[in-house]
C-alpha cells in the first residue's frame, strides 16, 4: 500500500471529526494526496461556483478525476453524513488509492434538538477494505477522456474552487 493512502486512513478521521465538533456539523469534504500534501476540498460551495446547483454525483466522480490527474493524486477520499433506516447517524469515511486499495468506516454521531453535532464516537462501528459506503468513490481513478466542452468546464470550475482547497503538509516529509 502507498503511503499517501495509509496517511488518509490515519489521519484524516481525526482531524474530520475535530472540524465537525468545531463547526457542529456534519460537511461533505473530499480530500486527497499527492507525493507532499493533503487537500481539503468542503463540496458545500458547490451551489456558489456551479449555478446555484451542488455537486451531483456525475460532477464530484469528473471532478476528482479531473483532481487526479491534475495533482497526480496517490489516494483520495470523502467523508459525508448517512443515515440508516433506524435514524442511527454516521459519517461515512470512504478511501482509495491510485493502487485501487480500498478503505470504509463509520463512526456514529449525536446531535441535540436543533441538529447540531454534539459527539461523535471515535471508535469505529464497521469497517472494510473491500466495499465502499457512498458507491462513487468506485468510479476513483478511473481514466476518463473527457469532451473539450467538459474538460473546458471542468477547467473553470477548478479555477473557481481552486482557492478554496485546504493544504496541509503531509507529516513526516
Amino acid at each position: 500500500m502507498i503511503k499517501e493512502f495509509e496517511y488518509l486512513k490515519q489521519e484524516f478521521p481525526n482531524k474530520y471529526i475535530s472540524i465537525v465538533l468545531e463547526h457542529k456539523a456534519v460537511n461533505k469534504v473530499l480530500t486527497f494526496c499527492d507525493d507532499e500534501n493533503q487537500y481539503l476540498l468542503f463540496p458545500g460551495m458547490f451551489s456558489e461556483v456551479n449555478g446555484g446547483k451542488g455537486i451531483t454525483d456525475d460532477l464530484e466522480s469528473y471532478l476528482v478525476n479531473f483532481l487526479v490527474d491534475k495533482y497526480k493524486a496517490k489516494a483520495f477520499g470523502r467523508a459525508a453524513a448517512f443515515v440508516l433506516e433506524d435514524q442511527t447517524t454516521f459519517i461515512g469515511f470512504d478511501f482509495k488509492s491510485i493502487e485501487n486499495d480500498i478503505w470504509s468506516q463509520q463512526n456514529n454521531f449525536s446531535v441535540d434538538e436543533e441538529g447540531k453535532v454534539t459527539d461523535v464516537d471515535k471508535s469505529v462501528v464497521n469497517s472494510s477494505d473491500q466495499n465502499s459506503i457512498c458507491s462513487i468513490v468506485n468510479s476513483y481513478f478511473e481514466k476518463i477522456d473527457f469532451p473539450d466542452d467538459t474538460q473546458e468546464y471542468l477547467n473553470n470550475l477548478y479555477e473557481q474552487i481552486k482557492p478554496s482547497l485546504n493544504i496541509v503538509k503531509l507529516k513526516n516529509n
